[in-house]
């Protein structure tokens, strides 16, 4: 577009310098000397022309160059408000991490809670056999779990028991550490644990009857395993 430009101004300033030529053979046939015709030459006509387009040349260098310099600001500040969002979408994802984090770590404490033993706790009392054959009927319920497993379906005929269930309780399990941050548990508290994660279900009542007897049936599996 700039060249273009140039070339119709040249063209336009070609078509000035034709007409002074007829101009100046009319003068010198009239009798001024060759001094007086020098004040019509070609030179100084060509000099402005050529003054002219430099000066256009110039005009649009500053135009081009501001532009470029309008450019680069606009670059500059858009680069600006891009950090500035960046930083902030930094900000509002840090601290949405740190509100999972206090969630999940709030959520983790909630579920220990809900399977350590209370304060003061009194575990149910009745006729151990009793308690045994109820056990092991809900050993064998699914309907507490809300996920159609059953306690036997990890531990039917003695299986999925750890090592460490030969030992006396309470004793250090790895998914109670694991899960629950507990360093050591109870043997009811172990039914709770597994009434929470693998069952998703809520713990049974601490005073109630359920967790007594699945209690005193898991006393029993565990004096089998050891037999073993």
């Amino acid at each position: 577009m700039a060249d273009d430009k140039r070339k119709d101004l040249l063209r336009k300033l070609s078509r000035n310098l034709v007409v002074t030529v007829p101009m100046m053979t009319v003068v010198a046939v009239a009798g001024f000397s060759d001094s007086n015709a020098s004040s019509f030459s070609l030179i100084p006509s060509a000099e402005a022309a050529q003054g002219e387009a430099e000066g256009y040349g110039e005009a649009e260098g500053e135009a081009q160059g501001e532009a470029e310099a309008g450019q680069a600001e606009a670059e500059g500040q858009a680069e600006g408000e891009a950090e500035g969002q960046g930083e902030g979408e930094g900000e509002a994802e840090g601290a949405a991490e740190g509100e999972g984090e206090a969630e999940a770590e709030g959520s983790s404490a909630s579920l220990k809670d809900a399977v350590s033993r209370p304060e003061g706790y009194t575990p149910y009392q009745g006729n151990v056999a009793k308690l045994v054959a109820q056990g092991e009927k809900l050993f064998n319920d699914k309907t507490l779990s809300s996920n159609g497993l059953s306690c036997a379906t990890c531990h039917a005929n003695g299986a999925g028991y750890s090592a460490s269930f030969k030992n006396d309780y309470p004793h250090p399990v790895a998914m109670a550490q694991r899960d629950f941050d507990m360093d050591e548990v109870y043997l009811d508290e172990m039914v709770q644990i597994c009434m929470v994660a693998p069952m998703a279900a809520e713990p049974l009542d601490w005073d109630g009857q359920q967790l007594a007897a699945l209690t005193e049936f898991m006393r029993q599996e565990q004096e089998a395993f050891k037999g073993r």
